[in-house]
């Protein structure tokens, strides 16, 4: 914009000059902004990864047919196993918990997740159980229900939502696992 008091001699001109000025500086921000973005991004991307995907990383090397690196429909397929397997993590400790078994060692880590040797104990307890249970066809589970009633459902852990089933045996194996475990350090 022209100063106070001063009237360019050809003001569409001008008026054309700040304009560009004014749309360089926004690109300007805007490539800044972006560059920032992007650099923390990477920086976020860099963080180590939990106990939890370190677990489920290492039961994915040794089950997936493509040693973990899979794509398209076996994708799909190796995170269904997630999903179970999450689930699966999650009923094993509020199992541990309502029984009173805690791990000094899970206790130390920020995350909460499982320590190095719980999480070698899941891993040598889920591997085998998962490859049977993946190569079982048209696997069911029987589950007693809220009211005490037994159901039998059909087992998705390969095709569909994280299967309670599935989540239900795991938590148990592990569990068992832990104790055995517990037993002989005494």
């Amino acid at each position: 914009m022209a100063p106070p008091g001063v009237y360019p001699r050809y003001p569409k001109v001008y008026f054309r000059e700040e304009r560009m000025k004014n749309s360089f500086r926004v690109a300007a921000v805007l490539a800044l902004a972006f560059g920032g973005a992007a650099l923390f991004a990477q920086e976020r991307g860099k963080k180590e990864p939990s106990s939890a995907e370190k677990l489920w990383n290492a039961i994915h090397e040794q089950c997936c047919s493509k040693g973990g690196k899979c794509e398209g429909d076996e994708k799909k397929v190796c995170d269904h196993v997630g999903a179970t397997l999450k689930a699966g993590m999650a009923r094993c400790a509020a199992k541990c918990k309502k029984e009173g078994m805690k791990c000094e060692e899970c206790a130390k880590l920020k995350d909460g997740g499982p320590c190095e040797a719980c999480r070698e104990l899941t891993a040598k307890v889920l591997v085998p159980w998962l490859k049977t249970q993946a190569s079982a066809k048209d696997a069911t589970h029987t589950l007693t229900g809220a009211d005490g009633k037994k159901e039998t459902i059909k087992c998705t852990l390969l095709a569909g939502p994280a299967c309670k089933g599935c989540a239900e045996e795991m938590s148990d194996a592990v569990v068992k696992a832990c104790k055995e475990a517990a037993a002989e350090k005494k």
